[in-house]
């Protein structure tokens, strides 16, 4: 979802910067701030045993990254959200977020779209992650992040994550992601050029 920047600026919102690997805002600590990326990127992970993480989801330039918590019951974060590389983060409070929302019933609309879309991927990729087929997994988070860049034809979604990316974000190993990405490619699925995934 992004909200004009200059119209967060105008009721409030501030910048802060984050380095890579600074966090933006940590699990079980209440939502405070409607965050939105103006240059960067930032992930949503949970922490797994052995310090291992699971990605719930990688956001870059205008994406908003966790608004959805503000308007829960049970006002905790359940991720921690961490910034990948340097980053330029809209900070704008609670209050004046909603009040924003209040102000404008168009932009409520387009935040409810923001939210029901994002909803709608959990769903389809909580449901992908029950099957015992990982191949299906990857396909999931592929088709998820070509159709967020409105494409559709072959190989015309670049895929801008690593294979380790890819991996969190499937709860698949590293390995298996390297080694389906070559059998999507004898079948003809993805291309690799130089290394790049084209899907």
């Amino acid at each position: 979802m992004v909200i004009r920047e200059d119209l967060l600026l105008s009721v409030g919102a501030d910048i802060i910067t984050l380095n890579q690997s600074d966090r933006l805002f940590g699990e079980d600590t209440p939502p405070e701030y409607y965050f939105q990326i103006m240059e960067g990127q930032v992930k949503l992970i949970n922490f797994k045993t052995g310090d291992r993480e699971f990605v719930q989801s990688i956001h870059n330039k205008g994406d908003s990254i966790g608004e959805v918590f503000l308007f829960c019951k049970h006002h905790r974060y359940p991720a921690t959200a961490i910034a990948t590389k340097e980053s330029k983060i809209l900070r704008l409070q609670h209050s004046g977020f909603v009040k924003l929302l209040e102000s404008d019933f168009d932009l409520q609309l387009t935040f409810l779209r923001g939210c029901a879309q994002r909803t709608y991927f959990s769903y389809v990729f909580l449901n992908s992650l029950t099957s015992e087929d990982a191949t299906h997994q990857l396909l999931t988070v592929l088709n998820h992040l070509k159709e967020e860049q409105n494409l559709t034809g072959n190989y015309s979604y670049k895929v801008l994550y690593s294979r380790k990316e890819l991996s969190s974000l499937t709860g698949l190993r590293t390995e298996t992601v390297i080694r389906l990405l070559k059998k999507l490619e004898s079948e003809k699925v993805v291309q690799i050029v130089k290394g790049k995934v084209y899907y």
